[in-house]
């Protein structure tokens, strides 16, 4: 009777400990639930442009302040946040939840470091231009509420421009001078976009037509000031060094990454791929040339003959180019024959997916790159997406235009399609919205995204895309080894001493890009510390993770099955990923 009475009191002392237990880990989570709840909050009226692109249309009336007295409160906030972070017992949240804490903390710290160290407000005239001219165009472009609303909104932020070019004025310092000669390109397109792209849209709000044109004159006028200031005044004092240094590099590389990798580790394992990558390249192209050029015979050896084949293979191939007027309707037409392929190896689920449209990039945001996906924020549901192509310039000489279309040839630009859209950025953006932690969503991981747009250029060549052409195989090492490449600019030029010349000689001779895409990318290696980093890092460690899922499955390996996986967990540093698909699958 007595064993009985104890077998009870120690089952009922289990069970009381059980719901214990699960008590203090719900508590942890809402803990942490109303604390995400608050800093988001908190983060979308603070960075309001941004949350308008986010999906979060409650500070959509608003614009960025970058008075001192907003930027320290931002700062005071930060920190504040990051002290209630410190008194919630992470053992006690819930998977999602855990990961959400890491993403989160990491997300703060790299905040404040912009906030104490980067100072975007003192040494980034192009930051101002984003925030101008997004504030306009994503309400413009977006279709997520009434003309009536949205305009409304305009309205609003119209007013609030000329105060935010003040505060620019008197905030910018001693930028580089390749960041203010950028922004003083991009800010004409910003004044386009008011003048011109604004104007198209004013019947959609007749009541409120006469208060925007009024508004509208009112902020061209302020931009063309502003305009006066870049060139005459700003520009002239544009010393600042464009390098971050190798202990500021390290720490921002830190945050942007979320791994402990250094930029030397980093350097030397792209080096290493840089050669192996060649060495692949080499092997498609001499079978091609055999067949190109029947006549051809070289005396070069080892690199020299790798540099001369390729490049031969290379130079033919770029002849399959569309004319600069042909460009935006061939990527459309590029964009429907991917759908069709990626249905047809059903390599991913699209059912549900929100629509694409491909259209130019506008004017007040080009310059950095030839292509990139506009999607719609993780709170913006059923919003269509944009693939945005940068035509080609204007004031161009026939050379220039020549070596850009060469670039993006017929291969190149389906290459490029399958990373920006289908089924690489587009389709991962439409995935992780779906995910339901915003915070993984909003604040996603830079290496998981870009690794995934490249493992989607690999794995559509490994599914047959264009037949098996070696050509297009060729095209997409030669995209990859961009990736590669970028890798050691980013470390090179930023925690090291690479000069233009250096760049633009691996680019061209080492990575056998066009002479336009080299100039194009130093511009924006300069113009985006870190970022240029995470194509790499990325496509490594989604590499290493199929290899060791393959392994885990051996003959069950599924690819959709694989892909979906990655897709379904919002968008995550791959580390945790390999918990969740690894271990606990």
């Amino acid at each position: 009777m007595f064993g009985k009475i104890s077998s009870l009191v120690i089952l009922s002392c289990l069970v009381w400990l059980t719901f214990s237990n699960c008590a203090r880990k719900g508590t942890e989570d809402k803990k942490f639930k109303t604390l995400v709840d608050e800093f988001l909050d908190a983060y979308f009226k603070a960075s309001s442009v941004s949350a308008t692109y986010i999906g979060e249309h409650k500070y959509d009336g608003l614009l960025d302040d970058f008075s001192p007295e907003a930027i320290q409160a931002e700062q005071s906030r930060l920190k504040q946040f990051l002290e209630r972070m410190g008194t919630i017992d992470t053992v006690k949240l819930n998977d999602t939840n855990r990961v959400d804490f890491k993403i989160l903390e990491n997300e703060i710290y790299s905040q404040l470091l912009q906030n104490e160290e980067l100072k975007s407000w003192e040494k980034s005239p192009v930051m101002y231009n984003y925030v101008v001219g997004g504030s306009i165009n994503s309400l413009i472009t977006r279709d997520f509420a009434p003309w009536s609303e949205r305009l409304k909104n305009v309205l609003s932020r119209l007013k609030q421009i000329p105060r935010l070019l003040e505060q620019a004025k008197a905030n910018l310092k001693e930028p580089s001078e390749i960041n203010t000669s950028t922004a003083i390109r991009q800010n004409k397109g910003t004044i386009d976009l008011i003048k011109n792209e604004l104007s198209k849209v004013l019947e959609e709000a007749p009541d409120l037509k006469d208060s925007l044109i009024a508004e509208s004159q009112k902020v061209v006028s302020a931009l063309e000031d502003y305009q006066k200031f870049l060139e005459n005044d700003l520009l002239p004092r544009s010393k600042g060094d464009f390098r971050l240094g190798k202990e500021l590099f390290e720490e921002k590389l830190k945050y942007t990454l979320q791994s402990d990798l250094s930029s030397d580790e980093i350097v030397k394992r792209a080096e290493q791929e840089f050669t192996r990558v060649r060495k692949r390249m080499f092997d498609i192209a001499q079978s091609l040339h055999d067949k190109l050029f029947p006549t051809h015979k070289h005396k070069e050896s080892g690199e020299q003959l790798e540099s001369v084949i390729v490049k031969e293979v290379l130079d033919e191939i770029a002849k399959d180019h569309p004319q600069k007027d042909e460009l935006l309707a061939m990527c459309r037409q590029i964009m429907k024959d991917l759908v069709d392929f990626v249905k047809e190896k059903d390599l991913v689920d699209l059912a549900g997916i929100n629509p694409l449209e491909v259209d130019w990039e506008p004017e007040f945001s080009r310059g950095v790159a030839i292509g990139g996906l506009d999607a719609p924020g993780p709170l913006d549901k059923n919003q269509k997406s944009f693939y945005r192509i940068s035509p080609v310039p204007d004031d161009w000489t026939k050379e220039e235009v020549e070596s850009y279309l060469r670039e993006y040839n017929n291969y190149m630009l389906r290459d490029l399609s399958i990373h920006e859209a289908m089924p690489g950025h587009y389709v991962q953006g439409f995935y992780a919205n779906q995910y339901p932690s915003l915070v993984s969503s909003i604040f996603g991981n830079g290496p998981f995204i870009e690794g995934w747009a490249i493992y989607s250029e690999r794995m559509m060549v490994n599914a047959g895309y264009m037949n098996f052409d070696p050509r297009f195989e060729l095209q997409q090492l030669k995209m990859y080894l961009r990736a590669v490449i970028n890798a050691i600019l980013d470390a090179k030029i930023h925690a090291g001493n690479m000069t233009k010349e250096e760049a633009i000689k691996l680019m061209t001779e080492g990575g056998f890009q066009e002479i336009s895409e080299a100039e194009g990318k130093w511009v924006r290696a300069l113009l985006t510390s870190t970022q240029l980093s995470t194509y790499f890092v990325g496509i490594q460690e989604i590499l290493d993770l199929e290899k060791d899922y393959k392994e885990k499955m051996g003959d069950r390996f599924s690819q959709k099955e694989f892909n979906q996986k990655l897709l379904s967990h919002g968008a995550p540093p791959v580390r945790f990923l390999r918990e969740i698909i690894l271990e606990k699958e």
